[in-house]
């Protein structure tokens, strides 16, 4: 079983798909769809096979680890997990670990979270703040001249990250500001590249 968080399969609803809130699981020949809808820390979902939702749960919370209160569709309450820390950083001093952004999904994403707050995954990394995730969310808030960011503390595959960051800094990329924003077919085209060269 694979699962897969899914920014492209027109099932799921455009905007939230392009939150990365979206997973497909692929199953042997069958494939199940479950997509969150977040408010707050809180996230209702939709899926169709329940029997996989903790392990999709799993998933989605090592990109929205604050989120902790879980609900089916109809509202009825499924599972909590212990509140997660979280704290506000200035944007600044946020080493990114990737290297672009898509710029298709920077302008759906803008257009959702104005004015809403975000929350990104960090770590402690060599006494710096790395972004685990959420690098185009930290840009839509620059984008609207946000100083500060939402963050909260998620653990890391260590070599992975720590070789991500590396070529980072080596490319002069030091916080997300620096980062190259590419057309889409251009950012698929090298993030597959980096993806089967980083294995993430």
């Amino acid at each position: 079983m694979k699962i897969i968080r899914d920014f492209e399969s027109p099932v799921y609803d455009e905007f939230n798909r392009a939150l990365g809130n979206c997973f497909t699981v692929i199953d042997g020949n069958s494939k199940y769809f479950f997509e969150f809808y977040v408010k707050g820390m809180e996230a209702e979902f939709k899926c169709d096979k329940l029997s996989l939702i903790n392990d999709v749960i799993q998933e989605f919370r090592k990109y929205s680890g604050y989120v902790n209160v879980f609900y089916n569709k109809d509202r009825s309450f499924y599972k909590a997990f212990d509140e997660v820390f979280t704290f506000k950083l200035p944007i600044s001093v946020i080493q990114p670990s990737k290297f672009f952004i898509n710029e298709e999904r920077l302008e759906k994403i803008s257009s959702i979270l104005e004015n809403k707050e975000v929350y990104i995954p960090v770590a402690i990394i060599n006494d710096e703040y790395v972004a685990l995730d959420g690098h185009t969310r930290i840009m839509a808030k620059i984008n609207e001249d946000c100083k500060m960011v939402n963050v909260y503390m998620s653990p890391y595959v260590t070599q992975a990250t720590d070789d991500m960051v590396y070529m980072a800094k080596e490319n002069n990329i030091h916080n997300v500001k620096s980062m190259q924003v590419l057309k889409a077919d251009e950012y698929n085209q090298i993030m597959s590249q980096l993806e089967a060269q980083f294995n993430y």
